[in-house]
């Protein structure tokens, strides 16, 4: 997978949880709740990143909370990522 396959939100996203991985850990599961603010992304916009993220199996997705994390491929596709800033 590469950039050109996902939209700005979606490459956010990813960057957001990627971020999360690194300080807590392979369980980090954030809320979606101020997750938005968190990747610089409007809350339609993380609605509709989650839902193509979790369609291409790169997030899991939990309803109660509601809250998401990488998968194993998601983690790998944002590994294959430009870090944001670095050019």
């Amino acid at each position: 997978m590469t950039d050109t396959h996902l939209s700005d939100g979606e490459r956010k996203l990813l960057l957001c949880l990627l971020r999360f991985y690194r300080e807590i850990g392979p369980g980090a599961t954030p809320g979606l709740n101020g997750l938005d603010e968190e990747a610089g992304l409007e809350r339609w916009e993380i609605a509709e990143a989650v839902s193509a993220l979790r369609a291409r199996g790169l997030i899991e997705y939990w309803e109660l909370q509601p809250a998401v994390r990488l998968t194993p491929e998601g983690l790998h596709a944002v590994l294959l990522l430009p870090e944001e800033g670095a050019d």
